[in-house]
């Protein structure tokens, strides 16, 4: 595989880490060296002349950072007839953003950019999970979620002796708001959403902006599918300008109120960096480094690396945690959500969560060098191991290029394969029923069989009691697991998306899987259902689960019952959909285990990332 490399940011040394063979491709011209800058006509510049840079140099996928590879090339049409450069090349284009989309395509109309971010063969990849679910629910394409890391580089692995390093705190980063400087003209009608938010965020902290905004306090409509472009668009601009006041005081939240604090309380004993700073606050700055090397040398030489993230982070991490870590400096931060996901707090690196217990930790750790040192090892032992670029180059490979599917579809038809193998069923249990779909197709297959269906969230329940009186079939209000009592059902955006396993963000059906609300249910085994019901496993002849990923816990309280079904019909997921979904070689090896021969896998309408398996039990049956 062969990969056109954008030449801005990191993947050069990523790609030489893995031995990966990659052509270098430029970025458009952009001002101030700001490649979020470039304009339309630098950007038609720039896709011209990288597809005739590929010409007779063939690759596979396209790679770069902040979306510096989105070029155009003018159609046979001439004028605003534009073509984005990687659509023509036929290849993928794979997106990294360390900042907002919103923030990356400052040289180009919005209108021009929505359009473009829907295309189905550019890749977004964001670092924040806030933000990639914001992206997905707007139905932006191929949003995914890949943490910021550090640069691949040859980093000083040697212990520090904390008792050699400056007895200092250092921070290093910009001031990055203007908002509230004092030339600054802001409407008061737009900072009601962001006030809103923070106001509610106080009592329930975990709530996201667009949640607050959306379906907290239904500030705004979403857009939906087939609406018109404008109408989208209109809809998004005015959310992003709501937000700008929540990301301009998330600023003076996560980072810039700390700062302030800490130059008032240690005075010259807080080593402060980054631009900004003294035009904002009058508050004095050190010199810029001079090199890389003397940037990665400062987090070593320091007691206490603090790191504060910008207000564009609702969850995520900035690359400040990697680089600092990476360098095999002690680094003290701000308590992020994502933060123990990548990071063993405590042991790898150190938290605060308020002023005074800033100060707390400052003190204590100035006390304590050996503990930092311990902590900066282990902290550099994750990143080196897990978090540089070219951890994230396989990830996005990956992601992107998926490995071939463990089966082959089936070119047959389901109820084709139902007759030959059960031309007339006894019993039929419907699992995650819906609102009946399928019980209309076993009712018109099979006349005369007694169907089972459940379904235990409250208000698809009601059309699928509806549906089972017009089918003949009876309702169970209960979802099938595998203990029994009560669990909590994840509510989603899709209607036929509820589960009981939890969100996975960035997965490839977030749109639909997103959470909006819970629900108390009951669940029960299977073998204890029919138990109770007093229904004869030798009479059941077809066993139907899609309980959206929850599919293995439901056999695994059906083991009773799998001794003698004798079809299981189940969906089997490719990819995590949902949180600690098992995959497809779980689900097989189980039913393998006890006897099931898989017969057909028919595809979805994502066949990438689940289909439908049919199993034929061949054991003997009991005598009924």
């Amino acid at each position: 595989m062969k990969i056109g490399v954008f030449k801005y940011g990191w993947w050069d040394e990523a790609c030489k880490a893995v031995s990966q063979e990659k052509i270098d491709l430029p970025i458009a011209r952009h001002a101030d060296d700001n490649a979020y800058t470039a304009d339309l006509a630098s950007r038609i510049d720039h896709g011209t002349a990288t597809l005739a840079r590929l010409q007779g140099k063939p690759v596979d996928l396209f790679l770069d950072n902040g979306g510096a590879g989105l070029g155009f090339t003018r159609g046979p049409g001439g004028g605003d007839d534009l073509k984005i450069a990687h659509e023509v090349a036929g290849k993928p284009l794979l997106s990294h953003f360390i900042d907002p989309l919103t923030t990356a395509f400052q040289g180009l109309e919005w209108q021009v950019v929505w359009q473009c971010l829907q295309s189905q063969t550019w890749f977004k990849a964001v670092w924040d999970r806030a933000h990639v679910v914001e992206l997905q629910q707007f139905g932006l394409p191929h949003v995914l979620y890949l943490p910021m890391a550090a640069v691949d580089h040859p980093y000083d692995t040697n212990p520090l002796d904390g008792r050699n390093t400056q007895p200092i705190v250092s921070f290093v980063g910009g001031q990055n708001t203007t908002y509230f400087s004092s030339n600054a003209a802001v409407p008061s009608s737009t900072l009601l959403a962001g006030a809103m938010a923070h106001a509610a965020r106080s009592d329930l902290p975990g709530l996201s902006f667009y949640d607050l905004y959306h379906n907290f306090y239904g500030l705004g409509a979403l857009p939906v599918d087939g609406e018109e472009l404008t109408a989208r668009i209109h809809k998004v601009t005015a959310y992003l300008n709501a937000k700008l006041f929540f990301n301009a005081t998330m600023c003076l939240r996560n980072r810039d109120r700390f700062v302030i604090f800490l130059k008032r309380q240690f005075g010259e004993r807080f080593h402060l960096a980054g631009k900004g700073w003294d035009s904002a606050y009058g508050l004095p700055t050190a010199p810029r480094f001079e090199t890389r090397d003397d940037y990665l040398k400062h987090f070593r030489n320091v007691a206490i690396n603090l790191n504060f993230v910008n207000g564009n982070a609702e969850t995520g991490l900035n690359m400040r945690h990697f680089e600092i870590t990476a360098a095999g400096g002690f680094m003290l931060c701000y308590q992020q959500p994502e933060l123990g996901e990548l990071f063993e707090i405590g042991k790898e690196c150190a938290v605060f969560t308020s002023e005074a217990d800033l100060l707390d930790k400052i003190n204590y750790y100035l006390d304590r060098p050996q503990e930092r040192a311990d902590i900066a090892l282990a902290g550099q032992r994750r990143t080196l191991s897990q978090h540089l670029y070219s951890h994230r180059l396989r990830t996005f490979k990956q992601l992107v290029l998926p490995a071939p599917l463990p089966v082959d579809y089936s070119t047959s038809n389901l109820w084709d394969d139902l007759e030959a193998i059960v031309p007339k069923a006894r019993v039929i249990l419907d699992c995650g029923a819906n609102v009946g779909q399928m019980a209309r197709g076993f009712r018109q297959a099979y006349p005369d069989a007694q169907i089972y269906c459940f379904e235990p969230v409250s208000s698809v329940f009601e059309e699928l009691r509806a549906e089972c009186d017009r089918v003949v079939a009876v309702p169970v209000k209960k979802a099938v697991f595998d203990r029994n009592g009560t669990a909590t059902i994840h509510l989603t955006a899709g209607a036929e998306a509820h589960s009981l396993l939890g969100f996975e963000a960035g997965n490839p059906c977030a749109r639909w899987t997103k959470e909006v609300g819970e629900e108390a249910v009951e669940v029960c085994t299977l073998d204890h259902w029919c138990h109770e019901e007093d229904i004869d496993g030798r009479q059941v002849d077809i066993l139907k689960l899609d309980v959206q990923g929850a599919e293995l816990q439901a056999l695994y309280g059906a083991k009773k019952l799998l001794q003698d079904v004798r079809v299981v019909y189940l969906e089997v997921s490719f990819v995590p959909i949902y949180k600690d979904c098992p995959l497809f070689g779980e689900v097989d090896a189980f039913l393998s285990a006890r006897g099931f021969r898989r017969c057909a896998v028919y595809p979805s309408d994502q066949p990438q990332n689940w289909g439908d398996a049919l199993y034929v039990n061949n054991r003997e049956r009991s005598p009924s």
